[in-house]
């Protein structure tokens, strides 16, 4: 049992590393926890039968027990205190089948929640117990390294399509596999030969050099190639919620109807000055009406750790699938009779930042925010200084009244964050606000349509978030910088108290996407007496310009073009990036060299290792019986495999120098006193001779190929 100890420990080492792609699933500590205790208890059930000859039967019920025991500590040991301990184990009785299926349909990482984290427990737990079972028991102990191979095919399988260093992940499993087929056969072979010389230390280093080839060829080609795509069971980022309903712009005024004014939507707690509640996130734009461009909200874990500041959400008056979060929240954990129902229906758009519920929220529903701060809202005084990402959204077409006010309200701005901050303070400068809903408003029609854009540039300016919103987000467009409309809430926050927000709290702002990231600007002007319009005036038509501010080419925009038009840097690395690509195409190159010149450089050294610790060894009667061993190998490099069965004479066959050689081997092993070194001499020039009498008359190739046929080194 102790002689097999060294290698279950690398058995152990290699299950260790196949586990290690799961923190791309998992993303959570409790992983390491719930792995490391699966490994244990697994590996001593294993070895606690194998002392006490448990039968297999035995053994994969101490397991469930053991499973039964730990389920609820490993998979939700949050749910303990808390009190939870018989509905957290029905869960987790429902996790041993159901984990496999949810883990591929929520997004990554997905945390501890549902009892996923039962899955690799399972894997770990049992496979523990059957890889050590068969490592400590069984004559074949190489079928063990199918348990690590099962578990690292199951971390790609159920993982991300983008995995870092791929490559080296690979490695880091196959050594220690490796390295075990090479302890368990070595100590075969010891049980079988207990005087046969020792090969474990010529495999180890012929190993290492190929290892160390090999890495090297592989760095170089995993770190500058395009490797191919995993082949992975979770698919595309699907989304699996359908958005019910009229754009959440379209229903802004309704917050402001007279009997929704005051009215509260939702409660928060922990809220800080400058917080905003965001509800949704569009950044697409048909010319009718606001909505989401390319949703791609998949389902997702409301983990119940993270990092950031608590805020707890009690929902009012407030319906919708959409879910009011503050910041970027780390970890959601809802609370309520619907808790279950809308943890199993959150959905996250990590490009948008935003949050769905299938289901959506109602009047009663509640739920805990660990929350981070989002995107940073930024002043008008603050705007010339952003620099734009490279855009990917497009520029829309727009009404020449819009683009003349553009126009107009730039000027000579050259720099886009110039010119952002002019279109900014123009908008809110020019514009009022009146939500249209109540007798004494002035009238503002409802909708977002470029119509209704194209009416609100071409008379007095009137309106509310919903056009302004809007408009700045096509605007901003025009600019070169990518945009998108947050409909929340702005209320009055203080320090230490719940805040609720009330329909009239209802806003609606910016962000635009620049080298930092993603900020928001605010674009609504502020409530101001909106002047009388004289009816008898005829109205003053400025001429619109000739044509739309054309988008700009891939280049940069040229000297003297429209201000209004949006620009992109130059490309001045394209000299650079060839030099790169390049470089990157001779290290792939020769790093393909150096894997393909791996093996045999690998193998020829692995023999001249093998033989320098033959005619090296310590005892003086090794050293002679290396001469045979030399012979045998040689014979069997060269296809003329001798019978390994019997006697040295009797393996010599009717050969006349190899039977010299077997009594002179004899004789050297069985004598009273060991060979004397002019005797081992004779017997190395002996094998040395009845190598080359059988290289005689056979082609001049024959010794080259003998010393890149690895049959001596695999079969010992």
């Amino acid at each position: 049992m102790i002689a097999r100890a060294p290698s279950v420990g690398l058995l152990l080492l290699a299950m260790v590393a196949a586990c290690l792609p799961m923190w791309w699933i998992f993303g959570t500590l409790q992983l390491v926890v719930a792995l490391s205790v699966a490994l244990l208890v697994g590996t001593a059930i294993a070895w606690l039968g194998a002392v006490r000859r448990w039968s297999s039967l035995s053994m994969l019920l101490t397991g469930l027990g053991a499973l039964a025991l730990l389920a609820v500590p490993l998979t939700a040991p949050q749910r303990i205190a808390r009190g939870e301990w018989a509905p957290a184990l029905l869960d987790a009785g429902a996790a041993v089948v159901l984990s496999w299926r949810r883990l591929l349909t929520i997004g990554l990482p997905v945390g501890t929640d549902d009892a996923l984290l039962m899955a690799p427990v399972i894997l770990v737990l049992f496979g523990a117990i059957i890889g050590v079972a068969i490592a400590l028991r069984s004559p074949r102990a190489e079928v063990a390294v199918l348990v690590p191979s099962v578990i690292a095919t199951w971390s790609i399988l159920w993982g991300p399509r983008d995995l870092p260093l791929p490559w080296l992940s690979a490695l880091v499993t196959l050594t220690p596999l490796i390295a075990y087929v090479t302890v368990v056969r070595q100590a075969r072979r010891r049980s079988r030969a207990p005087r046969a010389l020792s090969s474990l230390a010529r495999r180890v280093g012929a190993g290492a050099v190929v290892a160390m080839l090999a890495a090297g060829a592989a760095g170089a080609a995993g770190a500058v190639a395009d490797l191919p795509e995993r082949i992975v069971l979770r698919g595309d980022s699907p989304t699996s919620v359908t958005l019910d309903g009229a754009s959440p712009m379209a229903a802004y005024r309704g917050f402001w109807e007279a009997d929704a004014r005051d009215a509260g939507q939702l409660t928060a707690t922990g809220l800080e000055p400058g917080d905003r509640i965001r509800l949704a996130v569009l950044d697409g734009y048909d010319g009718e009406v606001l909505g989401v461009a390319r949703a791609e909200f998949e389902r997702v874990a409301s983990a119940e750790e993270g990092e950031g500041r608590l805020v707890g959400v009690t929902v009012g008056g407030l319906s919708s699938q959409w879910l009011p979060v503050v910041g970027t929240p780390s970890a959601i954990r809802f609370v309520g009779e619907r808790s279950d129902v809308l943890a199993a229906g959150l959905h996250r758009d990590e490009a948008l930042d935003a949050l769905l519920v299938e289901p959506g929220i109602r009047s009663g529903d509640g739920y805990q925010l660990l929350v981070q701060p989002g995107p940073a809202v930024v002043g008008a005084e603050s705007l010339a200084a952003l620099e734009p990402a490279d855009p990917v959204q497009g520029v829309p077409a727009l009404p020449d009244d819009m683009l003349a006010a553009l126009a107009a309200w730039t000027g000579d701005a050259a720099a886009p964050g110039a010119r952002l901050q002019a279109m900014v303070e123009g908008l809110r400068a020019d514009g009022y606000v009146s939500h249209g809903v109540l007798e004494e408003e002035a009238p503002s029609r409802p909708g977002h349509s470029l119509e209704r854009l194209d009416r609100l540039f071409d008379e007095t300016m009137i309106g509310d978030a919903e056009q302004y919103a809007t408009a700045a987000m096509l605007l901003a467009r025009q600019l070169g910088f990518d945009s998108r409309v947050v409909l929340g809430f702005t209320p009055e926050i203080v320090p230490g108290q719940p805040t609720t927000a009330v329909g009239s709290d209802a806003d609606a702002w910016i962000e635009v996407r620049t080298e930092a990231g993603w900020v928001g600007v605010d674009v609504v002007p502020e409530e101001r007496p909106i002047p009388e319009q004289d009816q008898g005036a005829p109205a003053v038509v400025e001429e619109p310009p000739a044509q739309q501010a054309p988008a700009p080419a891939p280049g940069g925009q040229e000297q003297g073009a429209d201000p209004a038009a949006p620009s992109a840097p130059e490309d001045t690395g394209a000299g650079l990036s060839r030099l790169l690509e390049t470089l990157a195409a001779i290290a792939a190159v020769l790093g393909m060299l150096a894997l393909i010149a791996a093996l045999p450089v690998g193998l020829i050294v692995a023999k001249i290792v093998r033989r320098r610790r033959r005619r090296r060894a310590e005892e003086p009667r090794d050293r002679a019986e290396g001469a045979w061993a030399e012979v045998v190998d040689g014979l069997r490099d060269r296809g003329e495999l001798a019978e390994t069965e019997g006697t040295r004479v009797e393996q010599a066959g009717a050969d006349p120098r190899m039977r010299e050689l077997a009594h002179r081997v004899d004789r050297a092993v069985f004598a009273a006193q060991p060979p004397t070194e002019p005797e081992i001499d004779a017997a190395w020039s002996l094998s040395a001779a009845v190598l080359a009498a059988r290289d005689e008359g056979g082609r001049r190739l024959r010794p080259l190929l003998a010393r890149l046929n690895p049959a001596s080194l695999v079969r010992r």
